[in-house]
């Protein structure tokens, strides 16, 4: 196979963004993003077992591609097994107010805060699969086989609100078609008429499943809890298990 240029993990050295770290033990590594009002911390635990080992990746673009191509998700993770060719990876995003938009969906903007949080969300990890396939195309070509999962880390992930986004959005591009919306709907419609592609995007969001492509990925959830007046804190397991 054809073999990757990695950087060994050193806990005692900072992680540089888009590089590849292996990781060759059991590992804790914090993840830490800078807020306005402080900071969110997430705590990875590797859990390899032998013939294992771990890839870390903060940011992680493709050498070759353009920054100003798009944002990447904040982490990818793999664990890779030599002797059971497998592939565990995780790509998460942290979005500490994913569900900060207001109940009251026929305010101005707050529907379409909460599509754009959403769209752009998914927008990242799409980004950053592309980016992954780019160097685990050579394990696969050796037969390795990929478990998928795609998380969120936050500090409230309100399923039910997005859910009604999804509906709200529905019935108003529904509205337009039989015309016959109150001034209300219509100014409403007007603004969303746009985003009707996203329907299905924000009820799957709620169901915790992001459809790319073909392919359906189970989305993880991870809390975030409040550890102090300027720290929140989240835990991340990753293992390769059958």
């Amino acid at each position: 196979m054809i073999k990757l240029n990695f950087r060994v993990y050193d806990p005692q050295k900072d992680v540089e963004k888009s590089k590849l770290y292996k990781i060759m033990s059991n590992s804790n590594i914090q993840f830490i993003e800078e807020q306005k009002n402080g900071k969110d911390i997430v705590n990875m635990e590797y859990c390899l077992e032998n013939e294992q080992y771990g890839i870390f990746a903060k940011e992680y673009r493709r050498p070759d591609t353009l920054k100003d191509g798009g944002k990447v998700a904040d982490v990818l993770a793999c664990i890779i097994d030599e002797e059971k060719k497998g592939i565990y990876s995780l790509i998460f995003d942290v979005k500490r107010d994913i569900s900060a938009f207001s109940d009251d969906l026929t305010k101005p903007d707050a529907m379409i805060v909460a599509i754009k949080e959403v769209r752009d969300f998914i927008k990242q990890i799409r980004a950053e699969i592309l980016h992954k396939e780019s160097f685990l195309l050579y394990y696969k070509d050796e037969g390795y086989v990929e478990k998928a999962e795609l998380g969120i880390v936050t500090s409230s992930f309100e399923a039910e609100k997005f859910k009604k986004v999804s509906e709200r959005l529905q019935f108003l591009l529904e509205e337009g078609r039989k015309n016959v919306s109150s001034l209300v709907n219509l100014k409403l419609m007007n603004n969303l008429r746009s985003y009707g592609t996203e329907v299905k995007t924000l009820y799957d969001f709620s169901e915790k499943k992001i459809v790319i492509g073909s392919s359906i990925y189970p989305l993880q959830v991870y809390n975030l809890q409040k550890k102090n007046e300027l720290e929140y804190e989240a835990n991340v397991k990753l293992s390769l298990e059958e």
